[in-house]
């Protein structure tokens, strides 16, 4: 997710923004990659055609995501050493624009303006409990909307990091993200859904109220208590309760996610680089081994589509280890940009998409639909990355300032 300051910039501070411009330039690689998947379903058509047969342009862009999520979270909770500023961090980082994009599409959907699963409207009290833990991808609850399936795999992924952190594993990355290479290559594809929704719903968020009180308010055995259930938690749903979508890579996005982490250790001098070459080998081989199994339960694995995994896996690996390499030199300031947007532009483009949807085509020209789309989601997601992503995010700062004035924080495990 991007940084985005909320106050005047100093030197010092330009220059740390500077240095995560290549993050934030990856972060606008990926959302584009998303963006073209889904626009091309409306436009570009013969295109797509062509290039969908080589290239899963959505799976890259979200793996892309998934891979700087890795390398920039746990060294947030690390450098800050206070679980509490972490989460009140996260969460207003995240849930403002969540808040509002899920009123919105609701409110399109019992209009008739977009579609809405029945559920949603069926089930309204399910359907808010389950999209206010972050975890309805892995309840059997319908998403609101399409694109929160990632915000799952995000909130996920801040559990198990929490929990490693309240047990004090400062090097679990490696063991986290082999662990989850091995265990998604021996279990795929994962068993059905086990736990009936409504009952699911009610249980895992009571459990995640009581683990994150633990681990934010407690001390001592209470907070490790904590951050073993959560860490239980978040080991448990992907396996017995993962969306059939991603019964074959649900738990390769957790261990692409630790694959993030393990580079950015090797990067700041932690650790050395071996671990990331076994780590990322072992996390690539998962990958394609689980892919082309997929493809033959769809009697579908040809040289084409064999080409099309391999393809996927160098385009978001490769966009990375390109980010790393050309940091230290100037960053495409669109690109940047776009990294800036990412989260609204993410969360954004496909409501938009739905209502636009019936004014493509009519003769129009693909070029003028897709530029006038683009200027669209670009100027709506301006908008609500200053007037609701910065908003949030600096109540969040007061938040935590407040917390730290008023009391010594209590959340790093080594007080």
């Amino acid at each position: 997710m991007s940084s985005v300051a909320v106050a005047p910039a100093t030197p010092a501070t330009a220059a740390a923004t500077s240095r995560m411009d290549w993050l934030d330039a990856l972060r606008g690689v990926a959302v584009l990659l998303v963006v073209y998947a889904h626009l091309s379903r409306f436009v570009f058509e013969g295109v797509r055609a062509v290039s969908g047969d080589w290239l899963n342009a959505g799976p890259a862009g979200v793996m892309l995501f998934f891979l700087v999520s890795g390398y920039i979270i746990p060294a947030s909770l690390e450098r800050h050493g206070d679980l509490r500023a972490f989460w009140i961090s996260r969460l207003f980082r995240l849930v403002p624009l969540y808040l509002v994009v899920a009123v919105a599409v609701v409110v399109l959907g019992v209009t008739g303006r977009v579609s809405l699963d029945p559920f949603v409207t069926a089930h309204p009290v399910t359907t808010g409990i389950a999209h206010a833990s972050m975890l309805p991808f892995l309840l059997g609850v319908p998403l609101i909307t399409p694109l929160f399936w990632t915000l799952t795999f995000e909130m996920v992924f801040y559990l198990l990091v929490t929990c490693l952190f309240t047990l004090r594993v400062r090097n679990g990355a490696p063991w986290m993200a082999g662990g989850f290479a091995v265990a998604g290559m021996v279990l795929a594809p994962l068993p059905a859904r086990m736990l009936d929704a409504s009952t699911a719903t009610v249980v895992v968020v009571v459990l995640l109220i009581a683990g994150l009180t633990a681990v934010i308010g407690g001390r001592g055995a209470v907070r490790m208590a904590g951050g073993v259930l959560l860490g239980a938690l978040a080991l448990t749903l992907p396996v017995i309760n993962e969306d059939p979508a991603h019964k074959w890579d649900g738990l390769l996005i957790l261990a692409v996610m630790f694959t993030g982490t393990v580079i950015y250790r090797a990067d700041r001098g932690i650790t050395s680089w071996r671990p990331v070459v076994l780590v990322g080998g072992l996390v690539s081989v998962a990958l394609l081994r689980n892919w082309f199994g997929e493809l033959v339960s769809l009697d579908a694995l040809t040289p084409k589509y064999v080409a099309r995994s391999v393809i996927t896996l160098l385009v978001f690996g490769g966009a990375f280890l390109i980010g790393m390499l050309t940091r230290h030199r100037k960053t495409p300031r669109f690109l940047v940009r776009l990294g800036v947007l990412s989260y609204s532009v993410y969360l954004v483009h496909w409501v938009l998409l739905e209502l636009a949807a019936p004014l493509f085509g009519h003769g129009i020209p693909d070029v003028l639909s897709a530029t006038a789309y683009g200027i669209l989601v670009v100027g709506v997601c301006s908008l609500t990355q200053r007037y609701i992503e910065v908003p949030g995010q600096r109540l969040g700062v007061r938040l935590r300032a407040a917390f730290r004035e008023g009391a010594p924080a209590r959340s790093d495990p080594r007080r």
